[in-house]
C-alpha cells in the first residue's frame, strides 16, 4: 500500500508518487539528521511538532520513528533568515520526503511490500533555522504493536524484510481486519499478486478452482517452501478491477503473530 505522510501537525491522506528524488541541503546538518537514527518522543505530542530537539536512540531500544533520508530545504525558502511558517515549510518537506528510497531501505524484494509504516518530517527549530541548519529530516513512523501504546518498536527498520521481525511491516488480516502481521492475525497477504491470463471474466467453478491454483503456487513461492495445513483464499474478482487481471491471494492458517515469509535469516 502507499506510505502515509505525516508531517508535523498534519497526518495527510494517502500519498502517491511525489517530490524531489534528490534535494540538496543547505548550511549546518542537524546532529540528530543521520539516516539510521531512532527516535523517541517522551510525550505523545512531541510527535505533532515540527522539530524534534531529542537526542537520537539506539534502535534497539524503544523507539517511535527512524530516519531514511536526509535532505534540505533549496531556493527561495532556504535562502529566508527566519524561519518561515509551517503553512510554507510543510509543502516541501512532505515533496521532499520522497516515498522512493523506501522499499530499498527496508532491503524489500518483489515479495515484499511494508505495510502500516507511515512518513514523517521533521525541520529545523527557529533557532537552528538561524543558525543556518536547512535540514530536512523523513523518518518512518513505526506501527502500533500494542493497543493503547502508541507506535512503538526496538528493532531497526533499516533491511527489516530481510528479518523474521518484519511481521511488524507486513500486511496480514484476522478475519476481515487488516492489521500488522505483528499483532494477532489468521491470514497474511502474498506478494506479488497474481495476474489472470484469460480473457473471459471469471465467474464459473472452474475459473474459482485455476485461481485457488495460481494462489497455492504464489504462496509456495512466498513461503519458499510447502503450506501443508494451510489455506488459501483471494480477494473478490469483480467487473471493476476485472481490466487490471490482478488478483491478491492470502494464506489461511491459526492465529499467528509472526510470518510466514520464507528465507528471513
Amino acid at each position: 500500500m502507499p506510505l502515509r505522510h505525516c508531517l508535523a501537525a498534519l497526518l495527510p491522506a494517502l500519498t502517491a508518487s511525489c517530490g524531489l528524488e534528490h534535494a540538496t541541503a543547505v548550511g549546518v546538518l542537524s546532529v540528530s539528521a543521520e539516516v539510521g537514527s531512532c527516535h523517541r518522543m517522551a510525550k505523545p505530542e512531541e510527535l505533532y511538532t515540527g522539530s524534534d530537539t531529542a537526542p537520537p536512540v539506539p534502535c534497539t531500544e524503544p523507539h517511535q520513528s527512524e530516519t531514511y533520508l536526509v535532505t534540505g530545504f533549496t531556493g527561495e525558502l532556504a535562502a529566508a533568515s527566519e524561519r518561515p511558517g509551517q503553512e510554507q515549510l510543510l509543502p516541501a518537506v512532505t515533496k521532499a520526503c520522497d516515498w522512493r528510497p523506501i522499499r530499498r531501505y527496508l532491503g524489500a524484494d518483489d515479495r515484499d511490500i511494508q505495510w502500516g509504516l507511515q512518513i514523517w518530517g521533521k525541520f529545523p527549530t527557529r533557532a537552528e533555522w538561524a543558525a543556518g541548519d536547512r535540514t530536512i529530516r523523513c523518518d518512518l513512523l513505526a506501527p502500533t504493536v500494542q493497543d493503547g501504546a502508541g507506535p512503538e518498536i526496538a528493532v531497526p527498520l533499516a533491511g527489516i524484510m530481510r528479518r523474521p521481525w518484519s511481521a511488524l511491516v507486513r500486511r496480514c488480516r484476522l478475519g476481515a481486519q487488516d492489521t500488522i502481521c505483528a499483532r494477532p492475525h489468521d491470514s497474511e497477504l502474498i506478494e506479488p499478486r497474481v495476474y489472470l491470463t484469460w480473457h473471459r471474466f471469471p465467474q464459473d467453478d472452474q475459473a474459482h478452482r485455476r485461481v485457488t491454483r495460481l494462489c497455492r503456487d504464489a504462496a509456495r513461492a512466498y513461503a519458499r517452501g510447502p503450506i501443508k495445513g494451510m489455506g488459501v483464499r483471494f480477494d473478490p474478482v469483480t467487473r471493476a478491477n476485472w481490466r487490471d487481471r490482478q488478483v491478491s491471494c492470502w494464506i489461511t492458517h491459526p492465529v499467528s503473530t509472526t510470518t510466514l515469509r520464507g528465507g528471513l535469516a
